[in-house]
C-alpha cells in the first residue's frame, strides 16, 4: 500500500475541523465549549460522545471509543489508514505527498468498466434474469449487488477492444485466459457476482453457471492476482461492515446468494466466505474489531467439516459467537427463499458456541461406549481443549466430561499463569495526585522527543499504577491508539521544559521508592533475611534521590 509522508498528515490534521468532519455523518450539537452527540458506536439514549474542537479529538464516556479525525473515520466506515486519509483530504481539499518508491495504487477503470458490461449484459438476457427471479432475487438485489452476466467469450473481447483495454492488463487481472498464445474469457456464460475488498473497491469476481455442464464447476473466482486474493476477502463485506459496526455481529455464510438472500431479508451484516472456508486471513480481517460471529455453513457434510475448522480458529482466538445448524442441510438462502426468516432468526439465536461444536464433532468420530474408544476420544479432545485458555477451558470443563459421560476430575485445566519469579508488590488506588503525576509525564513523552527518550533510561511500566498500559502504548510508537486519545482528551496536564522535565521524573520514581518501602515492610511473606536487604537497598535509592539523583529502583 501506498506510504503518505509524514508531512502530509500533519498539515492534513492541522486542516481537519473535527466538529465539521464528524457532523458529516452524525448529528451533533455544541454544549459548552464542546460538542455532544450520541454515540456511534454503541447503543446509547443520552449522549455521552464529546468532542472537542480545541483538542481535535473526540471521546465517548459511554463505551471508551477515543480519537482523531483520522480514527473516527477509519472506525465509523471500516476503513484502513491510508483511505481514511486519503477520504479525509478529498473533504478538506488537502494535497497528499506519497513517500518516494511508493507512490499511490494507480485504480485501473477495467475492472468497474467490465463490471458494468457484465450489469447491462444481463438485462439483455432474459432466461437469465427469469432464472434470478425464479432463485427469489430481487430487481433491487440485482442492482445493489452488481449482478451481471459474461455472455460468450467474443462478446468480452469486443467490449475490451472497443474501449482500449489492453489483452495483457485483462489477463493481469484476471478477466481473459491465455492459451497457445489465444486470448479467450475466463468467465463464460455465466452469472457474474462482483467482488469488492473492503474498502468499496472491485478486485475480482465470482461466476456461476446456469444449467449444469459435464466437467465444468458451477462455481469459479477470479484467478489470483496483485489485487486478488480470495483467502483475505469476505464477499460483502463492503456492505455489511456498518451493520456489523453497529450489531458488533458477523453472520459468515458459505456463498454469494446466502449474503444476498440475507441482506434481502435485512440481515445486513452477512458476509460469505470465497470457496476457500474460513482462513487465517480472514480472522486477521476481523481480529482488530472481533465482533461475535455466527458461522453458517451449509448442513451437509462439507458444511459441517468447513464450520469445524472455523469454529477450531476463532475459539482458539477466543471469539465469541457460535456455529448455527439449519435443519435438512438447508442454506441460507434457500430458508429466506422459502420464507422461513423467522425460523433462521431462531437458528441464529440458538447457535452452538465454538468449543461446545468442536467438542461434539471430535468425540462424534469415537463410540464411546467401548473404554479404549472413550480414552482416545479424550486424548483427541484435550489436544483441543488444551489450546483454549485456562477460563474458558474451566468453563467447559463439566460439559466435556458430560459428553464423554466420565468424571470431571479426569479432565485437567493446563496453560495456567506462571507466577512471576521476581516478588510483586502490592500497590494501593491512585491519589489524584499521583494520577496527575503519571498523565503529566506521558503527556511529555508524547510532545517531546527528548522527554520520550529521558523517561525510557529510567521508567518502566511498574512505575505506573494508572497508566501501565498508555506507557507501554507510547515506548511502542502506539500513539493512535485509543486509550491515548483517551488520555490526551481528559488530561490537563502541562508541557514541561527539560530541567522541570527531569525534576518530575526523579520525584516520580522517588514516590515510587517510597511506596515500594512501605510494601516492603508491611511483606509478611518475606523472610527477615530478604526483607532486611530489601529495605537497606531501598533506603539507599530513596536517599540518592532526596540529594537529586536521578535512578531506576
Amino acid at each position: 500500500m501506498a506510504r503518505i509522508t509524514s508531512e502530509s498528515i500533519e498539515r492534513l490534521k492541522g486542516n481537519i475541523d473535527i466538529v465539521e468532519l464528524i457532523s458529516s455523518y452524525i448529528d451533533v450539537k455544541k454544549a459548552g465549549r464542546d460538542y455532544v452527540a450520541l454515540c456511534p458506536f454503541h447503543d446509547e439514549k443520552t449522549p455521552s460522545f464529546s468532542i472537542s474542537a480545541t483538542k481535535g479529538m473526540y471521546h465517548c464516556f459511554g463505551c471508551g471509543a477515543s480519537g482523531s479525525g483520522i480514527t473516527f473515520v477509519m472506525e465509523y466506515e471500516h476503513l484502513e489508514f491510508v483511505p481514511a486519509v486519503e477520504k479525509i483530504a478529498k473533504m478538506f481539499n488537502v494535497q497528499l505527498n506519497y513517500e518516494a518508491g511508493s507512490t499511490p495504487i494507480i485504480k485501473s477503470e477495467i475492472m468497474p468498466a467490465i463490471a458494468n458490461f457484465y450489469h447491462n449484459n444481463l438485462f439483455k438476457h432474459q432466461e437469465i434474469l427469469a432464472y434470478l427471479k425464479q432463485r427469489k432475487i430481487s430487481l433491487d438485489s440485482i442492482k445493489k449487488f452488481e449482478i451481471g452476466y459474461s455472455g460468450k467469450s467474443f462478446e468480452t473481447l469486443a467490449f475490451l477492444d472497443k474501449n482500449n483495454f489492453t489483452h495483457k492488463e485483462a489477463i493481469e487481472y484476471g478477466i481473459l485466459g491465455e492459451k497457445e498464445s489465444q486470448n479467450y474469457a475466463w468467465f463464460r456464460e455465466r452469472v457474474m457476482f462482483p467482488i469488492y475488498n473492503k474498502n468499496g473497491v472491485i478486485v475480482g469476481f465470482g461466476g456461476r453457471i446456469v444449467e449444469p455442464k459435464e466437467n465444468v464447476g458451477k462455481y469459479i473466482n477470479s484467478r489470483q492476482s496483485k489485487i486478488f486474493n480470495k483467502s483475505n476477502i469476505l464477499y460483502g463485506y463492503n456492505f455489511a461492515k456498518i451493520a456489523v459496526g453497529k450489531e458488533n455481529t458477523i453472520i459468515i455464510c458459505e456463498g454469494y446468494l446466502d449474503v444476498i438472500m440475507l441482506h434481502q431479508a435485512g440481515f445486513y451484516n452477512a458476509v460469505a466466505t470465497l470457496g476457500t472456508g474460513f482462513t487465517q486471513g480472514h480472522l486477521n480481517m476481523l481480529s482488530r474489531e472481533k465482533p461475535r460471529v455466527l458461522m453458517c455453513f451449509d448442513g451437509d457434510n462439507a458444511g459441517i467439516a468447513a464450520a469445524l475448522r472455523a469454529a477450531k480458529m476463532l475459539s482458539q482466538a477466543s471469539f465469541d459467537g457460535g456455529v448455527v445448524l439449519l435443519n435438512d442441510a438447508k442454506d441460507p438462502a434457500d430458508m429466506v427463499a422459502l420464507g422461513k426468516i423467522a425460523e433462521f432468526k431462531i437458528a441464529l439465536n440458538n447457535a452452538k458456541s465454538f468449543v461446545e461444536f468442536v467438542l461434539e464433532q471430535i468425540i462424534s468420530n469415537f463410540n464411546i461406549s467401548n473404554p479404549m474408544q472413550k480414552e482416545a476420544a479424550l486424548n483427541a479432545v484435550l489436544e483441543f481443549y488444551h489450546t483454549l485458555t485456562p477460563i474458558v477451558q474451566d468453563a467447559y470443563k463439566r460439559r466435556l466430561a458430560q459428553l464423554l459421560d466420565i468424571d470431571s476430575k479426569h479432565i485437567k485445566v493446563s496453560g495456567g499463569v506462571k507466577v512471576a519469579a521476581r516478588t510483586q508488590f502490592s500497590h494501593s488506588l491512585r491519589q489524584d495526585s499521583n494520577n496527575f503525576a503519571e498523565e503529566t509525564i506521558l503527556i511529555n513523552m508524547l510532545e517531546n522527543k527528548e522527554h520520550f527518550f529521558f523517561a525510557l533510561d529510567y521508567l518502566s511500566e511498574k512505575y505506573f499504577r494508572l497508566y501501565a498500559d498508555e506507557f507501554s502504548l507510547i515506548t511502542q510508537g502506539k500513539s493512535e491508539d485509543s486509550k491515548i486519545y483517551a488520555l490526551r482528551f481528559k488530561s490537563n496536564a502541562h508541557l514541561l521544559n527539560n530541567e522541570d522535565f527531569r525534576e518530575q521524573v526523579r520525584l516520580f520514581i522517588l514516590q515510587y521508592a517510597q511506596n515500594a518501602l512501605r510494601d516492603i515492610t508491611q511483606d509478611s511473606n518475606l523472610n527477615a533475611e530478604a526483607k532486611l536487604a530489601l529495605i537497606t537497598q531501598m533506603k539507599h535509592n530513596i536517599l540518592r534521590l532526596q540529594n537529586g539523583e536521578i535512578l531506576s529502583v
